[in-house]
């Protein structure tokens, strides 16, 4: 990974990086699984519409991110230094608990039957839209607030999300056919990865706060 503080001197927004970022933090190995679990009493049909349901809220919640969550932080005098090292701290410590937790597969706690309210909690919030995530985007938006490269980021946002929507659609397929150990291997690997940046982004974020 590329530090942020030298990312974000760049002229250019970088894509490709916040795509990776976003893919790994809100994308669909996670939320393949969740998405099986919570639905399992369900139909196709409501499965479909609390799939459709978690797809709109979560882009919503994220344009909101984008558009308005970097005002905000602004508005309050949050430095972008800090940005980043709280983004870092909130990765890493969330990547080393997965890690280290000894359960492997999420506990769904239903009141009753399954209704498409399941889109909203717990699929999209806190499924979907992480509080890291948001806060990395809000990283890219503080260092790129025009409105062309805001499309831009929001364009990546519906692409991951896009495929969030592809994975909930086959998950209960999925989990039912394939099984959880290819999700387990990859979130794994992509836990280490998520550790990794965290690190990265504490150490961009002090640098950046020294200079």
């Amino acid at each position: 990974m590329v530090p942020m503080d030298r990312v974000m001197t760049s002229t250019a927004l970088p894509l490709p990086l916040l795509g990776s970022l976003l893919f790994t933090l809100m994308g669909p190995i996670a939320i393949m699984p969740l998405f099986a679990t919570v639905t399992a009493g369900a139909d196709d049909r409501l499965a479909r519409q609390i799939a459709l349901r978690a797809y709109l809220v979560s882009l919503a919640t994220l344009a909101v991110a984008v558009f308005v969550g970097a005002g905000a932080m602004a508005g309050v005098g949050t430095s972008k230094s800090s940005l980043i090292i709280a983004a870092g701290l909130i990765l890493m410590l969330t990547a080393l608990r997965n890690i280290l937790s000894s359960t492997a597969t999420f506990k769904a706690h239903q009141p009753g039957p399954p209704t498409v309210a399941l889109g909203l909690m717990p699929i999209a919030i806190p499924g979907i839209v992480t509080p890291v995530g948001v806060a990395v985007l809000i990283i890219f938006v503080s260092y790129f607030p025009a409105l062309a490269d805001k499309l831009a980021i929001m364009g990546v946002v519906a692409a991951i999300l896009t495929l969030n929507l592809g994975a909930m659609l086959v998950a209960r397929w999925f989990m039912t056919n394939v099984g959880a150990a290819p999700l387990l291997v990859l979130g794994a690997v992509f836990g280490v990865l998520q550790a990794a940046m965290g690190v990265e982004m504490l150490i961009s974020g002090l640098t950046l706060s020294a200079s």
